[in-house]
């Protein structure tokens, strides 16, 4: 009976190891030039050299076989081969932010590696940033898209960019759009929803809390 406690133990041990890993099922159905026919978890799915579907990337493909990453896991497939990966889910990317004593959300983060600051905007469609700030962390904004835009005082220029990327804590989002308006104003960037779209906002009392999608 002594022996319980420890056996108990062990178990428990083996369920949380394993609590955060999953079991995927794929068959190679049919092989092409740079394309590749699947069966992913009973679902056919072709993918192209590069392309990425439930987790699986297609690096190369040829009528002798095909080479997939699966969760960053390489493997050589060959036709109507099956196999079962196992994996563990990795954990989601995450920032808390506490307000400041107007109870507005700022937050330190990245534009294309150049820190500043932002301020959560969930009303902004887009990530928006002043002409002056762009030009400060060096984004040529007027090779964007030129437009308008109705301020309480005028009518000023505005231009729609693409931005490399845009990083907040742990958070990290590849090709956000972005406005870009003439002048100095906005003082801070705004965080709208063409970065949080990517994200999962939660709130426990006055705490924000933001999680990456996957």
């Amino acid at each position: 009976m002594k022996f319980l406690p420890v056996i108990a133990a062990a178990i428990l041990m083996l369920c949380l190891s394993t609590s955060n890993a999953s079991d995927i099922d794929i068959k190679v159905v049919g092989l092409f030039t740079n394309k590749v026919l699947l069966e992913i978890e009973g679902e056919q799915k072709l993918l192209s050299k590069g392309e990425t579907f439930n987790g699986v990337t297609l690096i190369s493909a040829s009528a002798r076989g095909a080479v997939v990453s699966i969760h960053g896991e390489k493997k050589k497939l060959s036709l109507n081969q099956s196999i079962r990966s196992n994996y563990k889910k990795p954990d989601r990317a995450k920032s808390t932010i506490y307000p400041d004593e107007q109870g507005m959300y700022y937050v330190k983060g990245k534009i294309n590696g150049r820190s500043l600051r932002f301020l959560i905007d969930t009303g902004a469609t887009y990530l928006t940033i002043s002409g002056q700030q762009a030009a400060l962390i060096g984004i040529d904004y007027r090779q964007g898209v030129r437009g308008f835009v109705n301020t309480a005082s005028s009518t000023v220029p505005v231009w729609q960019i693409v931005l490399d990327r845009v990083s907040v804590g742990d958070i990290s989002v590849p090709n956000v759009e972005a406005s870009v308006i003439e002048g100095s104003r906005p003082h801070d960037a705004l965080l709208g929803n063409s970065f949080l779209k990517f994200t999962q906002l939660q709130r426990t009392g006055s705490v924000m809390e933001l999680r990456k999608r996957y």
